[in-house]
């Protein structure tokens, strides 16, 4: 009977996986495309003490999951659902807080033909700093409008070159290089995440966290009003609600003429914006009326002798 060797190396991988699926219950999925290797011992650093990283063969992966199964619900659906080269992230951490963990250690690199835009591209208006050559031919290709001043090219108005999620043109990417622009984003970015059973694939992963805190904050002053509108006290509505409330209290009083020392004032202005309106009403239609109030002073009268 022949029996099959394992690679001493295969088996350290294994027993590793199946060490941290049994200690974690989050496990985060990244690319690797584009990725510096820099980048990730940097986040590993920040990351130390709350995450372990690893890259392992998908297959090694999937037999580790397969042990592991019976005390992780579907972590081995989730081991199998997994392709290309990825480096595993295992954590505590809530994958929506490691998402916006790594976004904000993203950093910005140049452009290269064949990337994928990760935001619109836009060229700025203003001084490009470049002097009048071959270049311009460039820019006309890439259709950014520009005029000479002061022997400097000047782009005439801010201008998208690539859209979000566009390739970008190997010249493009050779203008924006000569520009010094790094439109790119680059970084570990989540593809899947695992979390206590739930498997999130890329639709799960994607959201937009000032769009996220714009809804909120949008909803939280809707709630607001019709709280406020239906007279419900709460620590957030008294003080709107009792606002409002003496804000019409002044109002009644205003229009019923009842004087008080906080109507009085304002009873008596509106007396007089009144009159002021009545007056230029009479002035527009009859203006002697108005003159006659204060008749200029008559001429003497001859006296007879």
């Amino acid at each position: 009977m022949i029996t099959q060797q394992v690679a001493v190396w295969k088996k350290e991988i294994f027993d590793d996986l199946t060490e941290l699926l049994g200690k974690y219950s989050v496990i985060a999925v990244a690319d690797l495309q584009k990725v510096r290797s820099s980048q990730i011992q940097e986040i590993r650093k920040k990351l130390r003490g709350k995450a372990d990283f690893m890259v392992a063969k998908n297959t090694i992966l999937r037999k580790a999951a397969e042990r592991a199964a019976g005390s992780r619900e579907n972590v081995d659906k989730f081991a199998q659902s997994l392709t290309g080269s990825k480096v595993l992230i295992f954590t505590q951490m809530n994958p929506y807080e490691l998402i916006i963990f790594l976004n904000k250690n993203k950093v910005r690199v140049p452009a290269k033909g064949g990337d994928l835009a990760t935001s619109d591209i836009m060229v700025p208006a203003g001084n490009t700093g470049l002097q009048p050559g071959p270049v311009i031919s460039e820019f006309n290709e890439a259709k950014v409008q520009t005029r000479i001043e002061g022997g400097s090219i000047f782009v005439a108005k801010d201008t998208v070159v690539v859209k979000k999620g566009d390739v970008i043109p190997v010249k493009i990417a050779s203008l924006l290089s000569k520009l010094g622009m790094k439109p790119m984003e680059a970084g570990l970015s989540l593809s899947y995440a695992y979390d206590n059973g739930l498997i999130l694939g890329p639709n799960d992963l994607s959201f937009d966290l000032e769009k996220m805190r714009d809804d909120i904050s949008s909803a939280a002053r809707l709630a607001l009003g019709v709280a406020v509108e239906a007279n419900i006290m709460l620590p957030q509505t008294a003080p709107v609600i009792i606002s409002k409330a003496y804000r019409q209290a002044i109002a009644v009083s205003v229009e019923a003429e009842f004087f008080t020392k906080e109507t009085a004032d304002l009873i008596v202005r509106r007396a007089y914006v009144n009159m002021q309106a009545l007056s230029s009403a009479i002035s527009a239609v009859k203006p002697e009326a108005l003159a006659s109030q204060h008749p200029a002073e008559a001429p003497p009268t001859e006296q007879k002798s």
